[in-house]
């Protein structure tokens, strides 16, 4: 999965508001950064509409002598594009311009020295990509998303979905009071944290936002009941097998929450949330792959690599399965057990095919990767770099979504 590239940012944003940083022409630091091999990780390969992303970047040094480059948010290297793919399997830009959600406020002194061989990681926070709270929306719509490190090839791919929502209620909090500077006047504003459950993939979901709203009915849902967006960022909390019918929630003085819920078999069951929630563990299990997106004609084949971090062990479950828009009964090719992505033989019209790297020392972690699926035409592209044309029939072992684990649903 290790490439050579700039350092990848990944998040749930749609409205992307920040211009990119000025570039730094002739910077041997900034040159540095394409000998660096670094990668993208998220928390999760499947998202609800506006919930708390948590992703990771590690950078190594592979020379043998240290490197100087950029912080990895200076202005010059934290800018990023984000697409929706579509039902012929292409990616569309969802603005004209880049986020840059990590600026140095000075870029000239913004810099790091990796010493030989070293590796560095760090986490961050979906929201930290959004311009503001106020701006930002109530969650991308369902669909799948690339994020890409701006004018390099280092990206990621999610999903988000749109689950039912079961229950919710809203806990008033102790108001915000302040003095307004301007005025002198004694402002007093009501607060409420939000806490309900959603159900998708056979699954409940008990979720609670991470902060203070000013809003007592945070959820936006469709006619259907599923849930579009919610205005406030929001966490899990627990996953719970049987379908939640109420939910009931109190604050104490420190606004830690008592919620206790009722499921379909009539069990009642309370649980204790910190107002703080606990920052990922940085053992965490962590899958990336070395391509998210790649376009292929009908019978070539095509290699994909992933590295599990956090993990003594690295081996991964691959599978294969339709993407969004494509035709019901499409064949979606197949994928062998080290990775190698065989497309189908017979194919009229391009379509979307999603592959899948699930961990097999934690099967909530995976990664995903969009596959074009091309006709052969007198005027088919030529294939990626990378792409064999794929003997007949198709080579053995490989596995699809219904032979293996099905596409992953949301990670606990």
């Amino acid at each position: 999965m290790w490439k050579s590239s700039l350092m990848p940012v990944a998040a749930i944003c749609m409205t992307l508001l920040a211009g990119p940083g000025s570039a730094q022409a002739n910077n041997p630091t900034t040159d540095n950064i394409g000998r660096l091999q670094s990668a993208v990780t998220l928390d999760r390969a499947t998202y609800f509409p506006g919930e708390e992303t948590v992703l990771t970047l590690t950078a190594r040094n592979p020379q043998p002598t240290p490197l100087e480059v950029p912080e990895p948010f200076a202005a010059t290297t934290g800018c990023f594009d984000l697409s929706k793919l579509t039902s012929t399997g292409s990616f569309v830009p969802l603005s004209s311009r880049p986020v840059c959600p990590f600026r140095a406020i000075e870029p000239a002194s913004a810099r790091t020295v990796f010493g030989p061989g070293e590796e560095r990681r760090a986490t961050a926070t979906g929201d930290t990509l959004w311009p503001s709270a106020d701006s930002a929306p109530s969650g991308a719509a369902a669909g799948y998303y690339q994020v890409t490190y701006h004018n390099s090839t280092a990206s990621a791919v999610f999903r988000v979905v749109a689950p039912r929502l079961e229950a919710a209620t809203a806990v008033r909090l102790r108001d915000i009071a302040y003095d307004d500077p301007a005025t002198g006047r004694a402002i007093r504003l009501t607060a409420y944290l939000h806490v309900f459950s959603v159900r998708w993939n056979n699954q409940s979901y008990l979720c609670v936002t991470r902060s203070p709203s000013l809003q007592d009915k945070a959820i936006v849902t469709d006619a259907g009941g599923n849930v579009i967006g919610v205005n406030v960022p929001y966490r899990r909390l627990a996953v719970l097998a049987n379908p939640i019918v109420s939910i009931k929630a109190t604050a104490n003085l420190e606004d830690n929450l008592a919620i206790t819920w009722t499921d379909s078999t009539g069990a009642a069951r309370t649980v204790l949330a910190a107002s703080t929630p606990r920052a990922p563990a940085t053992g965490d299990i962590e899958i990336g792959l070395d391509s998210t997106f790649e376009r292929v004609v009908s019978g070539a084949s095509l290699q994909f690599d992933a590295r599990v971090a956090g993990s003594g062990k690295s081996e991964v479950r691959w599978s294969v399965a339709p993407g969004p828009g494509a035709p019901a009964g499409v064949p979606t090719g197949s994928v062998t057990a080290t990775g190698r992505y065989v497309a189908p033989t017979e194919v009229s019209a391009p379509y979307a095919v999603i592959v899948v790297a699930q961990s097999l020392v934690d099967s909530t972690k995976s990664a995903l990767a969009v596959v074009s699926v091309q006709p052969q035409t007198a005027n088919a592209m030529a294939l990626p770099a990378g792409a064999v044309r794929a003997p007949t029939p198709t080579p053995a072992p490989a596995v699809t979504a219904s032979a293996a684990a099905p596409l992953p649903g949301p990670a606990q």
